[in-house]
């Protein structure tokens, strides 16, 4: 009774954690989805702004449709079969979404830099150069920059899937039946359970390889860890410079914002910390490897944290900014709303 009752109560578990992404992650589905769709069909209105808004989007509701799906298969359903496969391709794959997410936010933290900086301080020298070819350089820097974010991420997914393929290769036939007997025990809902950074404790199911789990692991802790110390970096520099050029002609009454740069950006990286410091907790926990019943709180927590970052980056990126929702009703003109301050400026300087 004490063995089909803690089964009972894994198969609780997991239920309950299947339905907290399920719900979760449709939020940032419509978050991310609407900036898509606002980007794609007002981009005569939105000019340079929708190229990287679009993209962070698109990363962001990429990893939270894949991480639904792999969280749906985990539902009590006879249509939703368990594949291994499903799994061991859904989970590294939001991952690598989720990375590409991460990329993004630096370019745009580095494209604010670029504008706030180029505006005010080079805009006297580039008087006298061409401007058309200026621009032609710099969107083919930036496109560069994009494709390499999108680029290296889904290339190290395939390198995973591929060694991963390689590992099954190479199990000898007297393996196979212990991971047959484990696929068909008493805790074979646990076992099979497809969420996110679950069977990195010791929970003694036969999961992917140590080296594959290191990897599952490491990136998301080095890759949440990178972006909060890069954003900060530059963000805290914007912010000084900010401060030096406040008092002087270049920023105008109606160009300050009491808050400086950093009340803005400030947001920005509270939502990394915010959706990700429950999961780099967790990841950390899990090198002295507990077991999984004490930290199911923590689990609870860090699935709401983590499939919220869609939505909550479509609210400080885009709907939050005045001049995106300005841009969106159409309250200002596409020839004249750049005309002498970049939307990278505008969105840390203009209060919301």
């Amino acid at each position: 009774m004490n063995s089909s009752g803690e089964l009972s109560d894994d198969e609780n578990k997991i239920t309950i954690l299947s339905w907290i992404y399920v719900s979760t992650l449709s939020l940032s589905l419509v978050g991310s989805c609407s900036v898509v769709v606002v980007s794609i069909i007002k981009r005569r209105h939105l000019n340079e702004q929708a190229k990287p808004l679009l993209q962070l989007a698109l990363a962001d509701f990429l990893a939270s449709l894949v991480l639904m799906i792999t969280a749906i298969i985990n539902l009590p359903h006879e249509i939703w079969l368990f594949s291994e496969k499903k799994c061991n391709y859904g989970l590294p794959l939001s991952l690598a979404f989720y990375c590409i997410s991460f990329l993004l936010v630096i370019i745009y933290a580095c494209e604010s830099a670029h504008a706030f900086q180029g505006w005010r301080e080079k805009r006297v020298q580039e008087a006298f150069e061409t401007p058309s070819a200026q621009l032609a350089l710099r969107r083919r820097r930036f496109c560069l920059i994009y494709v390499i974010a999108w680029l290296v991420p889904i290339i190290g997914y395939f390198v995973y899937i591929f060694t991963i393929h390689i590992m099954e290769a190479t199990l000898t036939p007297a393996e196979m039946p212990t991971l047959t007997t484990v696929s068909r025990g008493s805790t074979s809902r646990f076992c099979n359970s497809c969420i996110l950074f679950l069977h990195l404790t010791n929970d003694s199911c036969v999961t992917v390889d140590k080296e594959h789990a290191a990897v599952i692991r490491i990136l998301p802790l080095s890759s949440v860890l990178m972006v909060i110390i890069v954003c900060t970096v530059v963000y805290c520099k914007l912010e000084r410079s900010y401060r030096r050029y406040e008092n002087t002609r270049m920023i105008t009454m109606t160009q300050r914002n009491e808050g400086g740069i950093w009340s803005s950006a400030r947001y920005m990286i509270l939502v990394i910390i915010f959706c990700w410091a429950p999961a780099l907790l967790l990841i950390c926990l899990s090198f002295v490897q507990p077991r999984i019943k004490p930290l199911f709180p923590l689990y609870v927590i860090q699935a709401l944290s983590v499939s919220l970052q869609g939505f909550l980056n479509s609210i400080v990126y885009a709907w939050r900014r005045r001049n995106f929702r300005d841009a969106v009703l159409g309250e200002r003109l596409p020839l004249m709303a750049y005309s002498s301050r970049a939307f990278f400026d505008q969105s840390l300087n203009e209060p919301s």
